[in-house]
């Protein structure tokens, strides 16, 4: 297995923006709606569709473990429809005990890309991290993530505190198109 070098920044907000994103102008309706005990199938390929290209591995995980993961009281999964079709989703973890929320995944699928739906969505979670009294809201990037993830963040009013380098896992291209096959 092939280890990717990466730098993971930890980012953090303090207080929600003032002013709304508005939904972006387009033809289609739009909707972010929470799915509540997401199908394990349906995460999975969310999450790949989304992960793989950044060679996200937290995730892939047995169905018990991802299981326990994503269907506790404490995380959130939404998405974001384009005419009913998922063009992009976020899951939050919500830490009521510290007062604190983190966004765990974010992003927009690539067919939907450069639409303004990620400014968009990103308003969404952030109003959900705060919603039920969270303090304080954190993310994470790092350097195999999308090139504008951070820019974004960081224009919603997202500071970096914290930097790290981590090796993860490479998904190789070979294995995604294998597993296309079978399914």
């Amino acid at each position: 297995m092939r280890l990717l070098t990466t730098q993971v920044t930890s980012l953090e907000l303090r207080e929600p923006r003032q002013t709304d994103v508005p939904e972006p102008p387009c033809d289609e309706l739009l909707a972010v709606t929470r799915v509540r005990d997401i199908r394990l199938d349906s995460y999975r390929m969310l999450y790949r569709a989304l992960g793989d290209a950044h060679h996200w591995t937290s995730r892939l995980l047995p169905d018990d473990q991802l299981s326990r993961e994503i269907h506790n009281e404490t995380t959130r999964i939404f998405v974001l429809l384009c005419d009913e079709i998922v063009a992009g989703w976020f899951e939050i973890e919500m830490r009521p005990a510290l007062r604190e929320a983190r966004i765990v995944h974010f992003g927009i699928l690539p067919a939907f890309r450069g639409r303004g739906f990620a400014d968009y969505l990103l308003s969404k979670a952030i109003a959900v991290g705060f919603a039920e009294g969270a303090g304080r809201l954190t993310l994470e990037t790092n350097t195999l993530d999308h090139p504008a993830a951070l820019p974004l963040y960081r224009r919603h009013g997202f500071r970096p505190y914290a930097t790290r380098r981590v090796q993860t896992p490479a998904i190789e291209a070979k294995t995604q198109a294998a597993e296309k096959e079978t399914t």
